[in-house]
């Protein structure tokens, strides 16, 4: 026992104190948690306001006719934007004075203190049918006197789909935000134009057709009223699905490749003179699962500190937690099997690869169907592939962290399979290991392997 522990602390220090895992593991994943502790901050920033001049090209103008410039002076006209401030305001208020659950609470009360800091737009519009100031309109722009410059065309008034645009030129370094601003007050008085000519009572048609706002609170059994985001909910089985794949084939990877080396550069010689070929493969496995520990602490560390900025810790309960550890120790002994068998078999990294060519499909079709999976949990698909060991982990790290909630009876069936796997796998590779270890040259093939099982 003391020889393996040996080797598994010889095969974690050789890993862990090279620069590319310190970056990888340990500088990365600060980098990203402190960037998760300052998320807050950054999605709590000051929007920066839209406040200038924007020209307009109008030719829709007519001597009859005012084109659409009373409507886009309608739409930036500064008691509206704040009219529409103080309606959302209020009715935020008006949520907040309910009984509501505390997540809840709370991002309806971030809401409202964006909204009341946010500065209102101040936009002054030069409206014109003159086509002969194109070009010197969009010097300005380009100078950064204009915020911007719309051209519409009279085609933009008519109800064809095809003629359903306009054109837009901005100055350099407008953000996001500010685009948005500018391009939905030009959409929204083309739509209170058209409306006009038809007309239609715009405010009564956008009051009618504006979709109410569904406030989703789940009724645990547990007694608590927890608020649900069906797109975050959705994106959590994924993140738990690539945090066990990362951490697992990362550190398998390391052990693939440092098998490799110390069977071309001869060093398992001189290891195996001092140890027999099953202590050495146990001590290089336990070595690289501790290994696999520490990036997933680190990157799952990482996940736990973005959820809670975001507001999203009651969508991982301790329990999930729990599982991701028990399918952990079962995903990385299998990968790590397959990784010193394929590495005890070949001389170069290369002819490793055509042999995990196959393998690695298997272990990748649940994170090819992580949609239909987590999405349906309890399909005849998702059922199936928890029962067969490469994929077990996989697939039901993607299953118990769904929305519904699978089985016990499930839970320990597939444990009891997936953990039997483990013990198949892994015998394989003990006796793939010891005969394939001391070989050089011309790699193994398949049925080579194969006949190496059956030695006594």
């Amino acid at each position: 026992m003391a020889r393996i522990v040996d080797v598994a602390v010889r095969e974690f220090r050789t890993t862990v104190l090279t620069k590319a895992f310190l970056l990888a593991a340990v500088v990365l994943p600060a980098v990203v948690w402190g960037l998760a502790l300052a998320l807050p901050l950054l999605l709590h920033a000051k929007p920066k306001p839209l406040v200038g001049h924007v020209a307009v090209i109008d030719r829709t103008l007519a001597p009859d006719n005012a084109g659409m410039q009373p409507f886009l002076a309608a739409e930036f006209d500064a008691e509206r934007a704040r009219a529409e401030r103080d309606r959302r305001t209020a009715e935020l208020k008006r949520l907040l004075e309910g009984t509501l659950p505390p997540q809840l609470r709370d991002v309806m009360q971030g809401q409202l203190e964006r909204a009341l800091e946010t500065p209102l737009p101040d936009v002054q519009l030069e409206v014109s049918a003159d086509d002969g100031q194109f070009d010197a309109l969009k010097a300005r722009v380009r100078d950064g006197e204009l915020l911007g410059l719309a051209v519409i065309e009279p085609t933009l008034l008519s109800l064809e789909r095809e003629a359903n645009r306009f054109d837009l030129y901005l100055r350099e370094g407008l953000t996001r935000q500010q685009v948005e601003e500018l391009t939905d007050g030009v959409q929204r008085a083309a739509v209170a134009a058209r409306a006009a000519r038809e007309g239609l009572d715009i405010e009564r048609a956008r009051a009618t057709l504006a979709k109410p706002t569904a406030i989703s609170t789940t009724l645990t059994k547990a007694g608590e009223d927890v608020r649900e985001d069906q797109i975050a909910k959705l994106f959590i089985p994924l993140a738990f699905m690539l945090l066990l794949w990362s951490s697992v084939w990362v550190t398998g990877n390391y052990l693939l490749t440092s098998t490799i080396e110390e069977k071309s550069n001869r060093v398992i010689e001189v290891l195996l003179s001092a140890v027999s070929p099953l202590e050495l493969l146990t001590g290089k496995i336990l070595g690289q699962c501790a290994v696999g520990l520490v990036m997933l602490a680190m990157y799952g560390g990482v996940g736990l500190t973005t959820a809670t900025s975001l507001g999203y810790a009651h969508l991982v309960p301790p329990e999930k937690l729990a599982y991701l550890g028990v399918y952990f120790v079962m995903a990385f002994l299998m990968v790590a099997a397959t990784m010193t068998a394929v590495g005890a078999a070949v001389s170069e990294l290369r002819d490793a690869q055509t042999l995990l060519g196959p393998v690695t499909i298997v272990f990748m079709l649940p994170l090819f169907s992580w949609f239909f999976v987590s999405e349906n949990p309890d399909s005849l698909f998702a059922r199936v592939i928890s029962f067969i060991p490469p994929m077990t982990p996989f697939a039901m790290i993607l299953r118990v962290t769904s929305v519904e909630s699978v089985p016990g009876w499930e839970i320990l069936a597939t444990s009891l399979v997936g953990f039997g796997g483990v013990v198949a796998m892994v015998w394989a590779a003990a006796r793939i290991f010891r005969v394939g270890i001391l070989l050089s040259g011309k790699p193994a093939t398949p049925a080579e392997m194969w006949k190496w099982l059956r030695y006594e």
